[in-house]
């Protein structure tokens, strides 16, 4: 009896230390970066000092083929200029990196497809997409959108580190290696 319980717990051992040198995968789902999203976007942006941008009800998909996330959302936006505000839909895209130092997926080479706000004409929306354009994604790059948690960085006495990062279809796959 003695002999096979230690036979068990020599088998547990060896077993959890091969487990602790393997690479392991985090993933990351378009809901989990959608709740993150809108969390990170709850504060108006300011631009230029004469607009404020609330952006809101983020939709976020991932496309496998351009490795890019794509993200719809509510857009409002205010005025010095107007008492009026304008709310509509901002459509962005994006790459996504791992930044090592503050272990999170950060926004990468930002672009604001389009910008389409109600009851504009056809010269205003012009104006305010392409104001967009120029301006939303030098906002929005390097933008935070999920932090690691530390107990995926660290299994025991093992630390582990980013090794690769992949868009699927249906979610995002970040694979740590084991520090060796």
């Amino acid at each position: 009896m003695k002999f096979k319980l230690f036979n068990v717990l020599l088998f547990a051992v060896i077993f959890t230390g091969c487990a602790t040198l393997s690479d392991r995968t985090v993933n990351v789902t378009e809901v989990q970066l959608q709740q993150k999203l809108n969390e990170r976007l709850a504060t108006p942006i300011s631009l230029l000092k004469i607009f404020d941008v609330n952006l809101s009800n983020s939709i976020v998909k991932f496309d496998g083929k351009t490795g890019r996330m794509i993200t719809r959302l509510d857009a409002s936006l205010t005025s010095l200029l107007s008492d009026k505000a304008l709310a509509g839909k901002l459509d962005i895209s994006g790459k996504l990196r791992f930044d090592a130092a503050t272990n999170s997926v950060v926004l990468d080479d930002p672009k604001v497809e389009s910008l389409n706000l109600d009851g504009l004409d056809a010269k205003q929306g012009e104006f305010f997409n392409l104001l967009a354009q120029r301006l939303g994604g030098e906002m929005l790059n390097g933008l935070s959108l999920y932090t690691v948690k530390p107990e995926d960085l660290k299994l025991g006495s093992t630390q582990y580190n980013p090794k690769a990062m992949q868009i699927t279809d249906s979610g995002l796959q970040i694979t740590f290696s084991p520090v060796r």
